[in-house]
């Protein structure tokens, strides 16, 4: 319950950072979102102000973002640091800059069901109040699907009947369905076997070491290693501390996100490549990994938080190298 004269803030805000050259790609997230967004983007280049002038002068764009809380991060352009791009900074800084009790963090390029906020504001946050102090600290998978390239000019799915007619064609498919999202098995179950375990809401999975899933946490919850730029394991190891601490992994059904695959990203100067090669690079497997099993003990990579109900590795029939990967 509210006092009288207090505000609640049991919402959930859209969370994202990009750079300037995503400025269009993320407008189709927020004309499916109609919730609270907020979000970090970097300016890569000195000049990149000038980018985002001009976008804004268009009166279409400047009211599609009209109701975004936008954090700009301007770095120093006097060293060739500020090309190593700080993602899990600015994923910080936008969930920080957020005003609602949950966010949702996903990338710039993922679309995200048009029926996904109301499903959230009416469905899961309502049984999170309900059961608050019974439910475990739990992160709420979002399921994220791809359309290939060749079939970029179709219309998003709106449901999973059409989702399911998409990945029967092989025009969609599971975003990186090995390590990285295969463990939130949403094809295998989500959307072949919606009533598994009586659980109309949400199924619970196991934690696996390399996934990154996307998910709705409450603002308390961890925040990323900003140790982490670029790509790679800037996500994975999130979701490990959030292993580490015990929480547990719930999918999402009847909600989905959506990417469309595109070329890829080139970076202004090349800073992506660059800054990838850098041997100062935090690393997943030798730091990070390494430094939660000094915390949390060596078990840490292994599920921790998922109930004897959960589908563990052994029914998700996957490889447990998945799992192990790192093990000594």
């Amino acid at each position: 319950m509210v006092a009288d004269g207090e505000t609640s803030n049991i919402d959930v805000s859209l969370i994202s950072q990009f750079s300037v050259n995503r400025l269009n790609t993320f407008a189709r997230a927020i004309e499916a979102w109609s919730g609270p967004i907020s979000v970090a983007i970097y300016l890569t280049q000195s000049t990149d102000i000038d980018h985002l002038t001009r976008y804004f002068e268009d009166q279409d764009n400047l009211q599609t973002y009209s109701r975004v809380t936008i954090t700009l991060v301007k770095p120093s352009y006097l060293d060739s640091a500020h090309l190593a791009y700080p993602i899990n900074h600015l994923r910080n800084i936008a969930i920080t800059e957020s005003l609602t009790d949950y966010v949702f963090v996903i990338d710039a390029d993922f679309t995200p069901i048009n029926y996904l906020y109301n499903f959230l504001r009416t469905r899961l946050l309502p049984f999170i109040e309900y059961g608050a102090g019974n439910i475990p600290e739990t992160a709420w998978v979002v399921p994220c699907f791809a359309i290939r390239e060749d079939f970029g000019h179709l219309p998003m799915p709106q449901s999973y009947d059409e989702l399911r007619q998409l990945v029967g064609r092989n025009i969609a498919y599971i975003t990186d369905p090995g390590a990285g999202h295969g463990p939130t098995l949403a094809a295998e179950v989500a959307m072949d076997r919606p009533l598994l375990h009586g659980n109309p809401l949400a199924y619970e999975v196991c934690f696996e070491s390399q996934w990154e899933p996307y998910y709705v946490l409450h603002r308390s919850a961890p925040l990323y290693d900003a140790r982490f730029k670029n790509q790679g394991g800037d996500k994975q190891s999130h979701a490990l501390h959030l292993n580490a601490e015990r929480y547990r992994f719930m999918v999402l059904r009847e909600v989905f996100m959506i990417h469309k695959d595109h070329s890829t990203l080139v970076w202004p100067g090349g800073g992506f490549e660059k800054s990838q090669k850098a041997a100062t690079n935090w690393n997943y497997f030798d730091g990070f990994m390494k430094e939660i099993e000094s915390l949390y003990g060596a078990s840490a990579r292994w599920p921790r938080g998922c109930s004897a109900e959960a589908i563990g590795w052994q029914d998700q029939r996957r490889d447990v190298l998945g799992l192990a990967a790192g093990a000594v």
